[in-house]
């Protein structure tokens, strides 16, 4: 056989053995609170809190061999400014923008991701609303909320999937239910997208969706996202020697409230059953005595099948 021909040979088979290969991820979701002027009991400042969830986020994703995504919610440009330098500003990018301006006044819920580990095809972020292309408020809601959705290819399998963060909105039912229902037409519009080269399908690309919902199990958005029978929750694909940590992910900075699960990570799309799961955690938020955030971290260890 010419060796130009065996080359090409051999190069196509590290293609397909690679486009088969699992997609392993660890994927993280923190609402880091904002830095805010005017504090609640037991909160500490942004400029204590910031080594506190710097250190417990290095931690997190120092403790993988899987390529990371970190959506983090209530980020204002300043703390994503202060984490990135923190784990490292020369390895870490994020895409997102504010939620006011569309450029950096605001929330953010920015997706952040190692360009040495997953390179970035296509980004977005999408208002939750009637008018999702402009910054604008839905359904009587008393922030603008968004989410932000970005198309990543693994740089050692070479495997694609989506990635989506938001943070819905904590007064009204009506706009969590709208604005997650207009989240999920927008990751299913570029999902389809981005599983068809040229005029060809290929499998539907897997998908993650992380965010604070302001909504427990059975409420209004988790029912909207479990109604769709599109995604399902990483923490029930756990099975119980899976799950670590405590069940609420919300405590405020009491010890003395009851806290609440409004914290998740979904994956998808859930007719396809190629996720698997090996592990679920809940992280402490109290680190040395203080409060990290009125937020506990939650992450999960998983994989996609091809």
């Amino acid at each position: 056989m010419h060796l130009a021909n065996l080359l090409s040979i051999l190069a196509l088979a590290a293609d397909t053995a690679m486009a088969q290969s699992t997609l392993p991820l660890r994927i993280v979701t923190w609402n880091i609170r904002w830095a805010t002027p005017v504090r609640e009991t037991n909160e500490k400042p942004w400029s204590t809190r910031a080594p506190l969830v710097v250190s417990t986020l290095s931690k997190t994703v120092a403790d993988t061999p899987n390529a990371v995504v970190i959506g983090l919610q209530e980020v204002i440009a300043s703390q994503l400014a202060d984490i990135k330098v923190g784990l490292g500003n020369e390895e870490w990018s994020h895409i997102g923008v504010g939620r006011d301006d569309g450029k950096d006044k605001g929330e953010f819920s920015p997706i952040l991701y190692r360009p040495s580990e997953l390179r970035l095809l296509f980004n977005e972020t999408k208002w939750l609303s009637p008018t999702p292309d402009k910054p604008s408020y839905g359904w009587g809601a008393g922030s603008r909320r968004v989410v932000t959705i970005g198309v990543f290819e693994h740089v050692g399998t070479g495997r694609r999937f989506v990635a989506a963060n938001t943070h819905l909105d904590n007064l009204s039912s009506r706009a969590r239910s709208e604005g997650v229902k207009v989240a999920l037409d927008r990751i299913q519009a570029v999902q389809r997208e981005y599983s068809t080269e040229g005029q060809e399908a290929v499998s539907p690309l897997p998908v993650t969706l992380t965010g604070d919902f302001n909504s427990e199990p059975g409420q209004d958005a988790y029912a909207a996202v479990t109604g769709s029978g599109y995604l399902e929750e990483l923490r029930e694909l756990a099975d119980e020697s899976q799950r670590v940590g405590p069940y609420e992910t919300y405590t405020s900075f009491s010890s003395w409230t009851k806290g609440t699960r409004i914290d998740f990570a979904w994956l998808g799309p859930a007719a396809d059953k190629r996720w698997t799961v090996s592990r679920y955690e809940v992280v402490d938020n109290m680190v040395d005595g203080v409060y990290a955030s009125d937020h506990r971290m939650v992450f999960g260890d998983v994989e996609a099948a091809a």
